[in-house]
């Protein structure tokens, strides 16, 4: 039988590293490139974004977050045979 650990209280805080981040921002962009503006999950997109860059803003990463944005937009990838 699974053990379940519950907590209980707090704030209701996460923590998110700038990996996953940068993943979830990479992840929205393509859906806001892919879809139309009145579309769900385009609308969804774009409230994740803006609440990821309040947080940003809140917390003071959004340097290191948009120098890993950068470097993963300039990484190299190889072609698929």
């Amino acid at each position: 039988m699974s053990k379940v650990i519950v907590k209980r209280g707090g704030s209701g805080v996460m923590r998110i590293s700038d990996y996953w981040l940068v993943e979830v921002v990479n992840q929205c962009q393509w859906i806001l490139k892919g879809t139309d503006s009145s579309h769900s999950q385009n609308i969804r997109s774009k409230k994740i974004l803006e609440r990821i860059s309040k947080y940003l803003n809140q917390v003071g990463r959004i340097n290191s977050i948009k120098e890993k944005l950068k470097e993963e937009s300039e990484r190299g990838v190889l072609p698929i045979w």
